[in-house]
């Protein structure tokens, strides 16, 4: 079946989804009222100038669960519609009060989820959550639907199909990379002192005679090799932005095209992280990160070159307190490394301080560990954001590794909380150190459908230290703290509560309904999980305090008006969310 024909198959069934998430996403950040009848499951929203009637139910966290199937819009004239995504768009147009030009932006990452959209559901129905248990890290990435909270979570601006079916994850597609030689004195670069870049890293990609053919372009060409470091870049990249924004570059030699090689890579959910896909040698030691100047939901997806420098003592520091430290070490929490990191300035942009922030985010590179690397026999990797996936029967994969777990649903839950929860909120409240651990940053280890424990990733752009002054963090190096944010307490704690708890266990809790365990109980075990964490840990009560998870009303943070209130093309900065309402707290009423 073509595309276009499987587009005509669930054109429908992928609108209805899409319209259901909208409504039940804006709702949550405070868009419009829903209203229930005296049937509590017959719901009504009025958007615009239309009506949409659902069923649906209240969970938790105050958002909505609407039968997709349910939906019903009705215009001014009491007609009755197709309910497809784009009339939702014009409603939410008038509702807002946003101009054409600024909702026309959205068009394009409407379009291109739909389209991701449909065909993802017909390869998901070839698939039960059975198989989804049996997914290697890579195939995981193919079968995950995207950012739960963003209305167009596949947006890729700047992509068109044949972008998508080479470069988008879903696509399950593989390629080469680009390789660059790079002048070694105009590069910015960080790397841990037991590694060399061309040897090490770039060994790790190329063949010995691939490198030994890019030394001899090099000399042909009158250059000295040892002057330059391989770098490798995305092709997409390449031909489309880095070929005309480093011409002066490439004019004197700063940069050199080297043409593409080395084994063939795949991309991951980020789309700018790519995995080793063909490493004969065995388990691919790491992945690779690289810039793509493309819109995909609310930022575009560039390196910037704030963190390069800092980046491996980051990773190597939080790597150490995983070794020593006695409860992380406990917990079995390993640290995905970022052991190098390169980048490099356009000298026509970087005399634009104030240009938007995507051209100074152009070239660039993080090598890091890849997660295949850290597993032992008989384990399995899942990102998280997995767990929350469905088969086309309706069958939530965390429902899947509970069955073969043999776990009752509470033990497993805890061994759940206890692997992730537990080191994000100790890293916090003893090192005074965050990171946002959102379903596709937190990798969970399991052994026969048990949580063990996780792998911690993402420290350049995604990690944020305490505001207060606290001793564990005097030894963290101070090139790292010139260059990470710091947060007061009352913050920072949102990078778990609303990056993990909001973003990952909002979407989990309702599907373990299934079994007869209510919302209630889940937050129940997850408040009994972090108080017995306090309890083993008095020294840190005051800490508690002050990085309280169990207020009874906590902030909500809101991303999908942020965005379609943002001017996304223009900002010199990345988008922040909005932080105007507040919302009760399930882990305090959990405890009542």
């Amino acid at each position: 079946m073509d595309a276009s024909q499987t587009i005509s198959q669930y054109w429908s069934h992928a609108n209805r989804n899409l319209v259901a998430k909208i409504i039940s996403e804006f709702h949550y950040e405070g868009a419009f009222e829903i209203g229930e009848t005296s049937d509590s499951n017959l719901c009504a929203a009025r958007i615009g100038n239309a009506q949409y009637h659902f069923q649906g139910r209240k969970q938790i966290w105050g958002s909505y669960r609407i039968d997709a199937d349910s939906l019903v819009r009705v215009c001014e004239e009491q007609n009755k519609t197709a309910v497809e995504a784009n009339l939702l768009l014009a409603d939410l147009k008038l509702h807002l009060s946003m101009s054409d030009h600024r909702v026309a932006e959205h068009v394009e990452d409407m379009n291109a989820t739909l389209y991701s959209d449909c065909l993802m559901m017909a390869e998901n129905a070839k698939r039960t959550a059975s198989d989804m248990c049996s997914m290697s890290l890579i195939e995981q990435q193919a079968a995950i639907a995207g950012h739960p909270k963003f209305a167009f979570n596949k947006g890729r601006r700047g992509w068109g199909v044949s972008d998508l079916e080479h470069y988008a994850p879903e696509f399950s597609g593989h390629f080469q990379l680009v390789w660059l030689a790079i002048r070694r004195t105009s590069l910015q670069v960080g790397i841990a002192n037991n590694l060399n870049w061309n040897h090490d890293l770039v060994a790790s990609m190329l063949s010995p005679s691939e490198m030994v053919l890019f030394e001899n372009k090099l000399a042909a060409d009158s250059l000295a090799p040892e002057d330059y470091l391989l770098i490798p870049v995305h092709p997409w990249q390449w031909e489309n932005k880095l070929a005309m924004a480093y011409i002066k570059e490439i004019s004197d030699k700063t940069l050199v095209y080297l043409g593409g090689a080395g084994k063939q890579v795949s991309p991951q959910l980020s789309i700018r992280t790519l995995s080793v896909i063909d490493d004969s040698s065995g388990i691919p030691a790491f992945d690779i990160k690289l810039p793509l100047t493309i819109m995909n939901t609310s930022c575009y997806r560039g390196i910037p070159s704030r963190y390069i420098q800092a980046g491996p003592y980051a990773s190597s520091w939080i790597k150490q307190k995983c070794e020593t430290d006695a409860e992380l070490q406990q917990l079995g929490t390993q640290a995905l490394e970022e052991p190098a990191s390169a980048y490099l300035a356009s000298t026509a942009y970087s005399q634009l301080q104030e240009a938007p922030y995507r051209f100074h985010e152009l070239l660039g590179v993080i090598w890091r560990e890849s997660a295949e690397s850290k597993l032992e026999q008989g384990e399995r990797a899942y990102l998280m954001a997995l767990l929350f996936e469905m088969d086309s029967h309706g069958q939530p994969m965390v429902l899947e590794l509970i069955k073969q777990s043999s776990l009752t649903a509470t033990l497993w839950l805890e061994k759940l909380f206890t692997a992730v929860v537990v080191p994000y909120y100790h890293l916090l409240v003893k090192y005074g150190i965050s990171l946002i651990a959102h379903g596709q940053n937190v990798t969970v280890v399991c052994r026969d459908g048990i949580p063990e424990r996780i792998l911690l990733k993402d420290f350049q752009g995604d990690m944020r230290l305490v505001q207060t002054d606290i001793p564990e963090l005097d030894a963290l190096p101070d090139i790292v703290k010139q260059v990470t944010t710091r947060l007061p307490e009352e913050l920072i704690i949102h990078d778990l509560q609303t990056g993990h708890f909001v973003t990952v266990l909002r979407f989990l809790s309702p599907l373990l309904e299934k079994i007869e365990v209510t919302e209630l109980e889940f937050y129940s075990v997850l408040a009994r999980t972090i108080r017995q964490y306090q309890g083993r840990h008095p020294e840190l009560a005051s800490r508690y305090e002050a990085l309280n998870l169990f207020k009874p009303q906590i902030l909500k943070l809101g991303l999908n008006l942020s965005k379609f209130r943002h001017d996304t093309d223009n900002s010199s900065d990345r988008m922040l969310p909005d932080m105007d309402l507040y919302m009760d707290n399930p882990l305090y009423f959990s405890e009542r």
